[in-house]
């Protein structure tokens, strides 16, 4: 029933930006219709392209933070730049990424010449690879960003496991990016779909599912995460189990959604949009393309 209810809400989700994106198709350039075809085929039945498409577009634009210097295009948000730096995509917090950044590479290669930048190609990735998981809502995607191949400054995603990994410190985290409590409960749902393939020193074997569904974007989750008993194969991040503590503001959103698989999509997407343009000034925004329609 909540599977069900899920996909009713996507669709429903999907209709709602449906007017909206073909009076604005006319305005996306042609080029993304051509990428987001491509990419469907390469993501189709949320395979592991599909969840490291979601996963590379978060990381790319975590990197935002109010307590970095202020720099263009994105003061270290959604900028391209784990696509284009050697040395960012390096990083131990970015395992085991590299293997999707080269086949991502390789596509982008095949269209930067057509006046696509790194930083759109990174996030309609992302967007689309949600979309390639049954039940995935449709997420505002939008275009015209500006590159920075410079690495985004150090030390700026979460951590799953150990230091770092703690509520208070999360919610900093999450503060200085300008996310509140709930929308970072609402965002850590995405890991519906996950897999683990960089947390054997943690007890997750290679490719351990965080809740029972790994190919379908639902709610159960937030209530696996927070079980006292877990099904048998789901592997949790202490840092996941932390913030759906029911006692916290992250945790009673954690319930919420759980119940509510509605209030959650629409809740995601628009986080998730948000986070897709962190750290891209109010007025550059503004002028940005909406090419939802392509994701659909």
């Amino acid at each position: 029933m909540v599977q069900i209810t899920s996909c009713v809400l996507a669709l429903s989700l999907l209709f709602s930006y449906t007017q909206a994106a073909n009076d604005t198709l006319s305005s996306c350039p042609q080029v993304w219709s051509s990428i987001a075809s491509d990419l469907k085929r390469n993501f189709a039945g949320c395979n592991n392209l599909a969840r490291s498409a979601v996963r590379f577009a978060f990381h790319d634009s975590a990197g935002y933070s109010v307590k970095n210097p202020t720099y263009s295009p994105a003061s270290g948000g959604a900028d391209g730049s784990l696509l284009l730096s050697d040395e960012e995509v390096s990083r131990s917090d970015q395992n085991p990424l590299q293997g999707f950044r080269s086949f991502l590479l390789g596509k982008y290669n095949g269209y930067k010449d057509q006046d696509v930048t790194a930083a759109d190609f990174v996030q309609v990735a992302g967007m689309i690879g949600v979309k390639a998981c049954p039940c995935g809502p449709v997420v505002k995607t939008v275009v015209g960003r500006k590159d920075n191949s410079n690495a985004t400054p150090d030390g700026l995603l979460p951590q799953a496991f150990g230091q770092g990994a703690d509520y208070q410190t999360l919610i900093d985290l999450w503060a200085d990016k300008g996310f509140s409590p709930r929308e970072l409960a609402a965002l850590i749902g995405a890991h519906s779909t996950s897999r683990a393939f960089a947390q054997q020193q943690n007890g997750i074997p290679t490719g351990g599912q965080q809740d029972s569904t790994p190919r379908v974007w639902d709610v159960k989750y937030y209530s696996q995460t927070q079980s006292q008993s877990p099904p048998r194969g789901v592997y949790r991040f202490q840092s996941d189990v932390n913030l759906a503590n029911p006692e916290t503001e992250t945790g009673k959103a954690f319930s919420d959604f759980a119940r509510n698989p509605g209030t959650w999509a629409a809740e995601f997407s628009a986080a998730f949009y948000k986070l897709s343009i962190a750290g891209i000034s109010e007025d550059v925004v503004a002028g940005l393309i909406d090419c939802t329609a392509v994701v659909q």
